[in-house]
């Protein structure tokens, strides 16, 4: 292996710290090194040329950190799994920590570092590379189960004893990846039971246990790394993704809410506001994520891009309202939209831009306008756009009536879900894609026709078939009332304390969080008065 003809890119934004990383490396025989101070100036890098050596710092000054850009260029397939990752960084914090292990790292470097350390962990990187070459030369082809085969006859021939335990670890994720998930719990499992102290084994079981269907296990185990510093906030966000899996959202909140606002990441921000916005909270949604975003305005990209976020709620909010009552609403949706990328002119922002500002043009009853921003080049390309760009498309082409068009990015954003690595993203990511497919109405006249069975089975007191029709009705449209009321109304009248995934109790206080109609808000406090005097028969 000729150190000279692999390509390195150093990730730095301290000047000196660059310029030494790069002596070090040309001492060593490297000699295709590309310094970079930001995850921008990488991915206009990585666009061109391949990258096999990373070495990134963790803090990149007024850019996102080298976390979020690992994980944006792994999602955009800049950074292939050959690319042997070291992550260099001086915080030590638990946060940070957890942070960059989740994104697979092959090495952490604390700083300060000496020469023979981050030789020694180059060396070790590129030799575990090398011999895995054939297996990481698959999975950069998405051919994951002859990769696992492979990686199989490997560890069967045990020829490098040393590496096992890393071999181990890719094992277990491959198993997850072609979904043998059974399979994966017990690689894991195995691991454990030599030493219950390693977390990414604990991570690897918990999301193996939950993808096989064992919920309750998973749960139990993200409960008990609620009560270690240096898992419990990942730990919490987990739960919070399971409630919201299960339309929970009242128990999503109380996880989330046992995070340290300070201390949130901008993706767990993100899952709390959109819990708010499933319980139809949205006030409370802007207030966080304005929070979030002036807390980030040294930070560019991310400023960026939490402004959008922000301008989503805003457009949601003049969703709610009638046609002449939007236009404050709207106006400070788009006064965000144009704040967003003042400073950058990369074309995919001005193309996101775009979608929210033809979004905005349909809210304000200007479908020429939309369409015209709709026909502009570069509008009809989706392959490179995030699930939220994707999202704003489908309302916008939904709203100048291109109902085909909508569908087919619909198609395309389920398509994409898979491949989110970030379980707060994915969830997000999920919860607008549902959102969307009720607005273009796939799911709407399913749950009504549901709904209405349900109504006819009750009126004649046959509660336990109301309550099937009911339930289904809910899964299909959580976000209509009506349809969580009449399934809490069924339970109440039943004395069903659990049905399914729900119970009855906790139902009744998650829908007593979202904001009502008056005749839906009594209509409320009357079953709960039922429940009320029978505690003993609907326990929380």
């Amino acid at each position: 292996m000729s150190l000279s003809n692999i390509k390195v890119a150093i990730v730095e934004d301290n000047g000196m710290a660059r310029i030494n990383l790069r002596n070090h490396l040309m001492g060593m025989g490297f000699s295709e090194i590309g310094c970079f101070s930001n995850g921008r100036e990488l991915k206009a890098h990585a666009k061109l040329r391949r990258v096999d050596l990373l070495l990134m710092d963790y803090h990149l000054g007024q850019n996102k950190n080298g976390v979020e850009v690992v994980q944006e260029l792994q999602e955009q397939g800049l950074l292939k799994n050959s690319t042997s990752i070291i992550f260099i960084t001086s915080d030590r914090l638990p946060m940070i920590v957890g942070q960059i292990v989740d994104v697979h790292p092959d090495a952490l470097v604390i700083k300060p570092y000496t020469i023979r350390s981050i030789e020694k962990n180059i060396s070790a990187c590129l030799n575990f590379h090398h011999y895995l070459m054939p297996v990481f030369k698959l999975m950069d082809n998405d051919e994951f189960t002859p990769a696992l085969d492979h990686l199989h006859y490997m560890l069967e021939r045990n020829s490098r004893p040393r590496m096992r335990s890393q071999m181990v670890k890719l094992q277990a994720r491959l198993l997850i990846k072609v979904k043998r998930f059974k399979e994966a719990a017990s690689v894991y499992s195995d691991v454990l039971r030599g030493s219950d102290k390693i977390i990414w084994a604990k991570w690897g079981l918990i999301q193996s246990l939950y993808l096989d269907g064992q919920i309750q296990q998973s749960e139990d185990m993200l409960l008990e790394l609620t009560n270690t510093q240096l898992t419990s906030d990942k730990a919490r966000e987990w739960l919070a993704r399971i409630c919201i899996g299960n339309n929970h959202y009242a128990q999503a909140e109380d996880h989330i809410n046992n995070i340290r606002e300070g201390e949130m990441s901008v993706s767990a921000a993100r899952l709390k506001a959109y819990i708010f916005q499933a319980q139809e909270r949205n006030s409370e949604a802007i207030q966080l994520l304005e929070k979030k975003r002036e807390s980030n305005r040294g930070i560019r990209e991310r400023f960026d891009e939490l402004s959008l976020d922000l301008a989503r709620c805003y457009l949601q909010e003049a969703e709610g309202k009638n046609a002449n009552e939007r236009d404050k609403t709207l106006q400070v949706a788009k006064f965000l939209i144009g704040s967003a990328g003042r400073k950058n002119l990369d074309q995919k922002l001005v193309i996101k831009r775009d979608f929210l500002y033809a979004a905005a043009a349909v809210m304000a009853g200007n479908l020429d306008k939309a369409s015209e921003i709709l026909h502009r080049e570069g509008m009809d390309d989706m392959d490179s756009s995030d699930i939220m760009q994707m999202t704003d498309a489908i309302s916008a082409w939904k709203g100048i009536g291109n109902d085909v068009k909508a569908s087919e990015i619909l198609a395309m954003c389920k398509a994409r879900l898979e491949q989110i690595e970030d379980g707060n993203e994915a969830t997000v990511a999920n919860m607008i894609v549902v959102k969307r497919e009720e607005t273009i109405g796939e799911r709407r006249p399913e749950a009504m026709s549901l709904n209405k069975t349900g109504l006819e089975h009750y009126v004649k007191h046959d509660y336990q078939k109301a309550t099937q029709d009911f339930y289904q009705a809910y899964l299909l449209f959580p976000r209509e009332v009506a349809f969580s009321l009449n399934l809490l109304q069924s339970l109440v009248e039943s004395g069903e304390a659990k049905y399914q995934s729900l119970n009855t109790a906790q139902f009744l206080k998650e829908l007593s969080r979202r904001q009502m109609t008056p005749n839906n808000l009594k209509r409320l406090e009357e079953i709960g008065k039922k429940v009320e005097r029978a505690p003993s028969k609907f326990p929380l």
